[in-house]
């Protein structure tokens, strides 16, 4: 069962990061659940490459609102 929770999970961020390279996708609620997303696993963020995390920084800048610290 962890498997294809892990598969799902994988799958998810895939479409989050593709959605967010997209304008018209861009909306709040996709914003809530990136935001959601990122509370749920900051642990794990630790572990992220630098690349990827820049890649995250420049897409939250984007935001229509600032992420909490």
């Amino acid at each position: 069962m962890d498997n294809k929770v892990n598969e799902l999970n994988a799958v998810l961020l895939d479409r989050l990061m593709s959605d967010l390279h997209d304008d018209t996708k861009c909306t709040p609620g996709l914003y809530q659940v990136i935001r959601g997303i990122i509370n749920d696993n900051r642990a794990d963020l630790d572990s992220l490459p630098k690349e990827a995390l820049r890649e995250l920084q420049n897409i939250s800048e984007k935001a229509p609102f600032q992420f909490g610290s």
